[in-house]
């Protein structure tokens, strides 16, 4: 089930009470956590998420930087399978031999932040990672992972967390952890931990139907190298929070209109792209291919990924088949959906 829009979401402690009870999916879709029984196994399909929207304002006291952005949850996903285990300690496995399954795993950071922070036995934990998401692709595929952990471990150890335990802490693991709990169609602010769900997502209604043709140059770039090119590319000034409330509403609601009228794209925008591609002239080709087949073109999160969105799924599809001849990267025709992570088991 797709969160309540209107909620407002902060990892963060807050005395501001949220808009509307956030209603967890998981409450729905795997039973009641604190009356369902303890499973041998518990599954979690940790999806991928897109930047539509990203605005970086300058770094706050706290090494951050303070964003505006709409994220938007896809189908693309890993899978990771849970299980306790008679050996002691966390056992991490994956299908990637590129991903690390050391102490650097945000999936690994979940288990330990839920270990210390509810006291339970350590014991012994096995992972398995089955990994789709592209690693450094401005996709969150490591936040989505850490955040299926929380919410898989919370399952499998029968915690008994609430929605906003959980989100407080995924913000303690990484800044799109918060929107991968949540997902759908968001605006999160703050440094991430701020996530409030639009009233009508882009899985649903007008916009019901599309779907993103997702291009995966074969590169990565790193998070916070990014943001330092970004940073030395417009000496950006650390400004106050709360002097952007205008700018904030303007946003939001321009969004809001724009997912009612079905028109999207006109709103895509990633403060990233210009030092990005000044810095990979072989991501700025890929762009403008992507731009000359689909008309526009947008870059996800710090990159490499980039995309594009079509009102007919059929529209996506041939526009990939049309682009894959003359590209030298993957490319991927995705859905919207209304969730970060689902649970079984």
């Amino acid at each position: 089930m797709a969160p309540a829009a209107g909620a407002t979401f902060r990892a963060s402690i807050s005395t501001e009470t949220p808009s509307r009870q956030f209603r967890s999916w998981y409450h729905i879709r795997a039973g009641a956590m604190r009356g369902a029984p303890t499973p041998v196994i518990v599954t979690v399909t940790c999806n991928a998420k897109l930047n539509l929207f990203l605005k970086v304002y300058g770094k706050r006291p706290d090494g951050f930087h303070d964003i505006i952005s709409i994220m938007q949850s896809i189908g693309l996903a890993d899978t990771l399978v849970m299980e306790d285990s008679d050996n002691e300690g966390i056992h991490i496995e994956c299908t990637n031999p590129n991903v690390p399954v050391d102490e650097s795993n945000l999936v690994w950071k979940a288990a330990k932040l839920l270990l210390k922070e509810t006291g339970r036995r350590a014991g012994g934990l096995r992972v398995r990672i089955e990994k789709n998401i592209p690693m450094m692709g401005g996709l969150a595929g490591g936040s989505t992972d850490g955040a299926g952990a929380l919410v898989g471990l919370n399952r499998l150890w029968k915690l008994g967390l609430e929605d906003e335990q959980i989100i407080r802490l995924a913000a303690r693991i990484g800044s799109d952890a918060p929107f991968c709990v949540v997902g759908g169609t968001s605006l999160v602010r703050g440094r991430g931990d701020v996530v409030e769900p639009l009233p009508e997502g882009i899985a649903h209604g007008s916009l019901a139907g599309g779907a993103f043709m997702l291009v995966l140059p074969p590169v990565q770039i790193e998070t916070k190298r990014a943001y330092d090119i970004l940073d030395e590319s417009r000496h950006t000034q650390v400004r106050k929070w709360e002097a952007l409330t205008s700018e904030y509403t303007e946003i939001l609601d321009g969004w809001v209109r724009a997912i009612a009228d079905g028109a999207i794209p006109a709103m895509f925008h990633n403060d990233f792209a210009d030092p990005v591609f000044d810095s990979n002239p072989g991501l700025g080709a890929v762009y403008n291919n992507l731009r000359n087949t689909a008309g526009h073109a947008v870059l996800s999160g710090s990159g490499s990924s980039m995309f594009a969105w079509f009102d007919r799924a059929a529209d996506a599809i041939e526009a990939r088949d049309r682009y894959m001849p003359v590209a030298g990267e993957m490319v991927i025709v995705v859905y919207p959906v209304d969730e970060g992570v689902s649970i079984e088991g």
